[in-house]
């Protein structure tokens, strides 16, 4: 692989990272105040029934995602569906703050949902359309790491407006959209080779004739499992474990992302020289082995607790960018789009069952088994990964640290159409 200055990460990716650090922000600073925004505005609803609010977006991530990779490639663009997204994100968040009831609220949320997932999505295919083999790795460790701080930044801010109006995360949440569709206007750029793809059915095809693309699917089906698992459980862990409030909770899922913020661009990097693997796999064994032991170890105090949580943001990090990148590998430009929503997809359905999967067995056992559990998910996705990766993945991959494109013998090099 050649090296050198060539390499860079291109100014678009910046742009598009800037651009989903503010689609990510106004989510992420909804999740501070929901007890106030539908618990107390709504008369008779159970705890469960608020748990909807978020299950309904993640619904509409499913089928919006889908939606928008077929949509994507069979039209030829791009910008249309920023413009589309942001637009229709500008108007349900104010909605949402009208709604005279709660069912029309999950019907707003859902719609919120679809135009949300139309932007990120779209930005994380366009950092496939303008990155290539020797700065992928680079470009989604950049974007990453525009988007992880969002995630972490997002709920911190949340908390500081939500306590000045329990509607002004929402109104915050549009303005951030309008920002967005400002630069979709402005500054964003469509891919210049980006071509129309023949029909839905060849777009479909992309799973069939890409078979490899199963491996970062199961991996980021995985990964957000675990996301959603850990933003459901870890703060009732450690109000009812620990018996501490609030602020040790933000501190200490705090601490989780800064390990993970720091090591997205780095690994991405070094993931271009040394290759996706090398960091993947090692990455979900020491994140397995480590959640196996976490609700043990932290049942001995804070400190312990924040330590585990900060290693376990360690071996994220190694596995974030790298899958990412990984579907860039595997894919070529006119199968971006549907690469991307396949690979969102498993993400999604991931993020649903994590905190579904928390609850049943802790009410099954206990936080522990809960903790175990999970990490056993992580080994297992673990060992099924490897048996595709020995199925489809060429041995030269595993073998030479030197990055090379996967290829499945007898199919087009996918890094031909870049």
């Amino acid at each position: 692989m050649p090296h050198g200055r060539r390499a860079a990460v291109p100014l678009q990716v910046v742009l598009l990272g800037i651009t989903v650090f503010l689609v990510i922000s106004s989510v992420s600073i909804l999740h501070t105040n929901q007890y106030e925004f539908i618990y107390l505005r709504f008369a008779d609803l159970k705890m469960v029934h608020v748990s909807y609010f978020d299950t309904v977006l993640y619904s509409a991530y499913l089928v919006g995602g889908i939606v928008i990779g077929l949509l994507t490639d069979r039209w030829g663009k791009r910008k249309l569906f920023l413009l589309i997204g942001s637009t229709g994100s500008v108007l349900f968040f104010l909605l949402m703050t009208r709604s005279p009831t709660y069912g029309i609220l999950l019907i707003f949320r859902f719609c919120q949902g679809a135009f949300t997932v139309a932007e990120w999505q779209i930005l994380m295919t366009l950092v496939l359309d303008n990155s290539t083999a020797e700065n992928r790795g680079r470009s989604f460790g950049l974007f990453g790491m525009f988007l992880a701080l969002s995630m972490g930044i997002g709920p911190v801010f949340g908390g500081i407006i939500a306590g000045r109006g329990v509607f002004l995360p929402y109104y915050i949440g549009a303005a951030l959209h309008v920002l967005v569709l400002l630069l979709s206007v402005a500054l964003i750029q469509e891919p210049p080779e980006l071509k129309k793809k023949p029909g839905l059915a060849r777009s479909i095809a992309v799973i069939r004739e890409r078979p490899s693309l199963l491996v970062p699917s199961l991996f980021n089906f995985i990964d957000r499992l675990h996301i959603g698992f850990i933003i459901f459980l870890l703060p009732l862990y450690i109000q009812m474990v620990l018996g501490k409030g609030p602020q040790m909770r933000g501190m200490i899922l705090g601490v989780h992302a800064l390990a993970f913020i720091l090591l997205q661009y780095p690994v991405g990097r070094l993931s271009d020289r040394f290759g996706r693997l090398a960091f993947l796999i090692p990455g979900s064994l020491g994140y397995g082995l480590l959640l196996m032991i976490a609700g043990y170890v932290g049942s001995k105090g804070i400190g312990p607790l924040a330590l585990i949580f900060f290693v376990l943001g360690v071996f994220s990090g190694l596995t974030g960018p790298t899958n990412a990148a990984l579907v860039g590998d595997l894919s070529c430009q006119g199968e971006h789009g549907m690469a991307m929503a396949i690979f969102n997809f498993s993400g999604n359905v991931g993020i649903v069952f994590g905190p579904v999967l928390a609850g049943w067995v802790t009410d099954l056992g206990d936080f522990y088994a809960s903790f175990l559990v999970a990490g056993g998910v992580e080994l297992l996705g673990l060992g099924i990964c490897l048996l595709f990766i020995k199925r489809y993945f060429p041995l030269s991959l595993l073998l030479s640290f030197q990055h090379r494109s996967v290829q499945r013998p007898g199919t087009k090099d996918p890094g031909t159409d870049q």
